[in-house]
């Protein structure tokens, strides 16, 4: 384990993250006020530039690993015999090829909880009762935490920030409208369990 390995190889494990171990989750990384202390004007401005232009749509997903596996959620027809829970997860010293190194420093300092011990940023969702829905509800999430790590100082320009803050509300109601939808469908499901029950 990492905690057991040798402070080289802890070191290493460390460096994948491009964030020092000891300061993952550190207020100054997570607190977009405080990044002036570790990050560049030009790093900050990468990061404005390249989050205006970032889509749902521009994740690269051929760069992330995806699994499923059998839900642990409630049973109800196949939804516990099949692997209809999905993981995704990509490294985040890998990630440096496609997002700037400021999204990358905070991502490991916001979510540093979910970064495993080879410095993969994982997320899983177990919501649905198919892989595909599933899948996408991973890659939501992961757009909603790139967009949370892009977050610049507040001397940030007006148009900027409400950019930013637009991108998020729309990705939230994006997943609102998908939780509500399935919510629906468990509720008509159980709707025409009691119809049949009477029967």
């Amino acid at each position: 384990s990492a905690a057991q390995a040798s402070p080289a190889k802890r070191q290493g494990l460390a460096g994948a993250l491009l964030v020092p171990r000891r300061h993952l989750g550190s207020f100054r990384e997570r607190d977009p006020d405080s990044v002036r202390e570790w990050a560049t004007d030009t790093e900050i401005k990468e990061a404005e530039r390249w989050i205006l232009k970032f889509k749902p749509q521009h994740l690269p997903i051929d760069r992330m690993q995806t699994n499923f596996s059998r839900s642990g959620g409630a049973g109800g027809q196949n939804v516990n015999k099949v692997n209809t829970k999905a993981e995704v997860r990509f490294s985040l010293s890998e990630a440096r090829k496609w997002m700037p190194r400021y999204t990358v420093k905070r991502l490991g300092a916001l979510y540093d909880g979910k970064i495993n011990k080879r410095g993969e940023l994982v997320t899983s969702s177990e919501r649905h009762r198919t892989q595909e829905k599933n899948l996408k509800d991973c890659y939501s999430k992961i757009y909603e935490m790139i967009l949370e790590a892009s977050e610049t100082p507040k001397d940030a320009s007006d148009e900027k920030k409400a950019r930013i803050r637009s991108l998020q509300r729309k990705a939230e109601v994006t997943r609102k409208k998908r939780k509500t939808k399935h919510s629906e469908k468990k509720t008509f499901r159980k709707e025409r369990k009691t119809d049949r029950a009477f029967l």
